[in-house]
């Protein structure tokens, strides 16, 4: 990316100053270099709103500019900046289907990925987003695959399956303090059956285990048991379940 000079910068702001004296129009006769500059240099203060006008203005009146492509990704980062993550995805995306051979293309797809991880809410509520953003994440991991963006979208799609599994594991766990059981050990064997790499799985198993010796079922209690001591051997629900069963 050409560098912006000092004289660009400063003469975007003389222009802004001047355009601003009687005119409702503060961008009006400011030129596309001039608009990203005064962008550019907004979002580098953290000035969210204002990075936001220019850069709109830029792409409303120069749609063609040479400089569109890195306004439109800058736009998606203002917003994402100012904590309006839909739109900032909404932006990563149209990126994408303007520029999808560009340089910067895995940067927005990963963005994309980022804006709907940080929609996602804590695991006691509706999950959509995190749904949402485990698909995008792994679309991201497949089609820019071998990218350091891939990579890092590769770990936020591995902590959106790790929030779906707790919240799988809430509700068994919900379940099993009201005594219960039978629908206790239904989400327990979710979390066991869809999420086994996560580490709330051991835990799930050691749950269907309690729920089990509670109900009266021994010999399911010792199969989860073994499933347990087989697959998790050093977890710390495994510990407890040696301890446990063997003084029970």
């Amino acid at each position: 990316m050409p560098s912006l000079t000092r004289r660009t910068i400063a003469l975007a702001f003389l222009a802004l100053t001047l355009a601003g004296c009687g005119n409702s129009n503060p961008y009006e006769g400011m030129e596309a270099e001039q608009l990203y500059a005064l962008g550019r240099q907004k979002y580098e203060a953290r000035d969210w709103d204002d990075a936001i006008k220019a850069l709109d203005r830029l792409l409303m009146s120069f749609a063609s500019a040479e400089r569109a492509p890195e306004a439109r990704l800058l736009l998606a980062n203002a917003y994402y900046g100012k904590r309006d993550y839909l739109t900032a995805r909404s932006e990563y995306q149209r990126y994408l289907d303007r520029y999808a051979g560009y340089p910067d293309a895995p940067t927005a797809a990963l963005g994309t990925c980022t804006s709907l991880v940080a929609l996602s809410p804590n695991p006691n509520r509706d999950q959509n987003y995190t749904n949402e953003a485990l698909g995008v994440c792994r679309n991201v991991v497949v089609d820019y695959a071998g990218t350091p963006q891939a990579e890092q979208a590769a770990g936020l799609a591995n902590d959106m399956r790790r929030k779906l599994a707790e919240k799988e594991f809430l509700a068994a766990d919900y379940y099993f303090r009201r005594k219960l059981y039978d629908s206790a050990i239904i989400y327990y064997e979710f979390v066991v059956e869809l999420y086994p790499e996560s580490e709330w799985a051991p835990q799930a198993l050691l749950g269907i285990y309690h729920a089990n010796k509670v109900i009266g079922y021994d010999d399911l209690a010792d199969e989860a048991k073994g499933r347990l001591l087989s697959k998790y051997p050093d977890s710390p629900a495994a510990a407890e379940v040696r301890t446990n069963g063997s003084s029970s």
